[in-house]
């Protein structure tokens, strides 16, 4: 059975209709109210996993209460292994498979809550066909019947949860389908408003210092006597 189970989506998208507005009927205009609307496009809601295999988790439990191995005409190592087989059926029955169908219940349209019942119930079906196997070579009459009916149950049950998984999956793609066309059918926002520039005043210049004059040199004065004036002679 192929089973499309969509697991990278972990929320429901509802699709998004577009209601057109009808006029009241004639009984609606004679009394002056409207009638309520009704949206025929609703989704029906999934049925929960639970209501599918308790039926045969009823059948079966009540076969596995009225088995006693040690009746079986068989050898010791058949009848070990039939003991080993009923005990690993009612271990899942009463232990794992309860906490699977209490999750999957509680999201009857989600996949990937159903698949783990479903893998669970498939193992469970096979370690039953076993157990049958041996109960029809060596089980007395009304324990292999009651074998053989539990395993139909739990084969049409197995059969139904593959295809309610596989409905629920399906409608589960098609509603990704129509949101993603919906999301293109919307134009893009429009590119935000570029954000506006400061003005930075530029930074103000500095005035430069006129440079210093240098300073003027005294004159020189004679040191030397023949540069001296010879007085004045007589």
């Amino acid at each position: 059975m192929h089973l499309r189970a969509s697991f990278f989506l972990v929320a429901f998208f509802a699709p998004i209709t577009v209601l057109a507005a009808q006029p009241p009927s004639s009984g609606a205009r004679a009394t002056g109210t409207n009638a309520p609307a009704t949206n025929t496009n609703a989704p029906a809601q999934a049925t929960p996993p639970s209501a599918t295999l308790q039926p045969a988790l009823d059948v079966l439990k009540q076969a596995l209460a009225g088995m006693n191995i040690d009746k079986w005409k068989a050898s010791p190592a058949i009848r070990s292994e039939a003991d080993s087989n009923m005990r690993s059926v009612q271990r899942d029955v009463e232990s794992t498979l309860p906490a699977l169908v209490a999750t999957a219940d509680a999201a009857p349209d989600s996949p990937a809550k159903t698949l783990p019942v479903f893998r669970n119930v498939d193992a469970l079906y096979d370690v039953l066909l076993r157990l049958d196997a041996s109960a029809r070579l060596a089980a007395p009459k009304d324990q292999m019947s009651a074998i053989d009916q539990a395993l139909a149950s739990v084969s049409d049950a197995r059969h139904a949860l593959g295809d309610q998984l596989q409905t629920s999956a399906e409608a589960q793609d098609a509603r990704v389908v129509h949101l993603q066309a919906a999301l293109k059918a919307v134009p893009p926002p429009p590119p935000p408003a570029p954000a506006p520039v400061a003005c930075t005043p530029p930074p103000p210049v500095k005035k430069k210092k006129p440079a210093a004059k240098p300073a003027a040199k005294p004159a020189s004065t004679a040191t030397t006597s023949s540069q001296t004036t010879p007085p004045p002679s007589h």
